[in-house]
């Protein structure tokens, strides 16, 4: 008979040959891959709100280490780092019960988190909306394209959050790389 045990293998983030270029743009410009895991949440129910404690329209909610994105009315996206996919997705699962469908999403799509005094400049270059804190508060979600690539953003502390599907982050860094680049030149 076959061996049918999965392996415990730890994903291979899309953008792990990014690093050292990534790192180049420091200080002025902070830009890493920060892989989490990811679970989509779909309620199928109005006990699910109270259970899983979900965000309002366009907003995020923090609870302990987890953090719940709302992407639509019959959908949230839950991660955290630092856990397995398959726990993640179990431990959602277990507290919503019967009251939403729940699937690990880890492999759709990267975090890229972006930061430093330039950050929402860079971001302007190839999102049309308004990033400021004024417009853009610090637990307001977003679905948008930035750089004709379809990004969900929220702020975190010195900056932002960006998703990315896989299959575009590629991409999304090259792009971010080439658009930080004018301020790594001027910052002294």
């Amino acid at each position: 008979m076959a061996d049918t045990t999965i392996p415990d293998l730890e994903p291979t983030p899309p953008l792990r040959d990014w690093s050292q270029r990534f790192a180049a743009l420091a200080p002025a410009i902070l830009l890493a891959e920060t892989p989490v895991a990811q679970a989509v949440v779909r309620p199928t129910g109005p006990a699910a709100s109270a259970r899983l404690e979900l965000p309002g329209v366009c907003r995020m909610r923090s609870t302990g280490p987890e953090t719940t994105l709302w992407l639509g009315p019959d959908e949230f996206l839950v991660y955290t780092a630092g856990v397995a996919p398959h726990a993640l997705t179990a431990t959602v699962g277990d507290r919503a019960g019967d009251s939403a469908y729940v699937a690990d999403m880890s492999g759709q799509r990267t975090r890229l988190v972006l930061g430093g005094p330039h950050a929402e400049t860079i971001l302007a270059h190839g999102c049309a909306l308004d990033l400021s804190p004024n417009g853009f508060g610090d637990d307001d979600v977003v679905q948008t394209q930035l750089a004709q690539a379809g990004v969900i953003m929220h702020r975190v502390p010195g900056g932002f959050a960006i998703f990315v599907r896989s299959s575009f982050a590629d991409y999304l860094a090259g792009w971010l790389v080439d658009a930080a680049t004018e301020y790594v030149a001027t910052t002294p």
